[in-house]
């Protein structure tokens, strides 16, 4: 018997911006952590010691979790459902993806909401992107997980990091924000991504 699963809607950069994406997080991975990788790197810490809704703990022993993960830009909260209703979650993805004519984002600015464990990559708001929005969560509304997550601006996270902020310095000397800034991210798809253990990209579907 399937039991419940975790899933995401998300956006995964393309075309020039996915190349200057991948060659930062790479040096970051490589000067910081001396890691060999172009995903984003996230450290979480176990324990809850701080009362930021934005930082990400998970109840433990106070260890440090470190995951490596594909460049995105999160559309909707946690969808949460039996696993073998996958196929009930594609029916209406593919209803939603075929409303949405493709479209593009600007990158705006580096920010990090003026906080030390966190920096991203923000993009413009568009009435496409905040008709896909709406569109999901009217559809999906109804499987999104009781914990709901702050989504104020559409972003790629570049490096997070609540276990030490040091590291987030160190990555700011890193990243040339005159690349990565005013570029166009041309969007014709969404990802579903799954949480089987670790969020990955699992289904792509086309706009238009």
């Amino acid at each position: 018997m399937a039991g419940l699963c975790e899933y995401r809607l998300m956006i995964q950069p393309a075309g020039d911006l996915e190349d200057l994406l991948k060659a930062q997080l790479k040096k970051i991975a490589g000067e910081v952590y001396h890691k060999e990788t172009d995903k984003v790197i996230f450290r979480v810490r176990t324990t809850n010691g701080q009362t930021n809704p934005r930082k990400l703990f998970i109840p433990g022993d106070g260890r440090v979790i470190g995951v490596e993960i594909l460049p995105h830009i999160t559309l909707s909260q946690k969808i949460v459902v039996n696993e073998d209703r996958e196929g009930e979650l594609v029916e209406i993805i593919k209803e939603i993806a075929h409303k949405i004519s493709h479209f593009a984002l600007t990158s705006t600015k580096i920010g990090d909401y003026g906080e030390d464990f966190t920096i991203f990559l923000a993009f413009e708001q568009s009435p496409s992107a905040d008709r896909l929005v709406e569109l999901i969560n009217s559809r999906f509304g109804r499987f999104f997980s009781a914990e709901r997550e702050k989504r104020d601006v559409l972003h790629t996270t570049l490096i997070y990091d609540d276990a030490d902020s040091k590291n987030i310095e160190k990555a700011a000397k890193i990243i040339e924000e005159n690349k990565l800034v005013g570029c166009t991210l041309p969007v014709d798809s969404l990802w579903l991504w799954k949480n089987q253990p670790g969020w990955q990209p699992c289904k792509e579907f086309r706009l238009g």
